[in-house]
């Protein structure tokens, strides 16, 4: 079996730390951000924030490759403090920190 990477189809693997003292979530992320995906991660955030509201949630890219553009939308969502639901327009309130990627892509590497 041969693994093809391309950018048409980045996968993402999160793993979710939960720190009960600090009320935390950590949630790293590794693989290829872009903003055709980064729904996805919303989806997690989400799913995190709906059974513990009042933890913040740190996303942590710090292992990841990030677009340009994804990166862009997630410090805006943490500034504001909200998520969109990656499946509908609604958004939930988050209170939301980043751990910023050491790579950030080029518009043009990763659309």
């Amino acid at each position: 079996m041969t693994m093809h990477h391309h950018s048409g189809d980045p996968k993402l693997k999160v793993l979710i730390r939960l720190n009960a003292d600090a009320e935390s979530a950590r949630i790293e992320v590794h693989g290829i951000v872009t903003a055709a995906n980064v729904r996805a991660l919303y989806v997690v955030c989400r799913r995190v924030t709906s059974k513990l509201p009042a933890f913040e949630l740190v996303l942590d890219l710090a292992h990841a490759r990030v677009s340009a553009a994804a990166i862009e939308e997630l410090r805006e969502r943490a500034r504001v403090s909200l998520l969109y639901s990656g499946i509908d327009g609604t958004e939930t309130p988050c209170r939301l920190r980043l751990v910023d990627p050491l790579v950030i892509l080029k518009a043009k590497e990763y659309v």
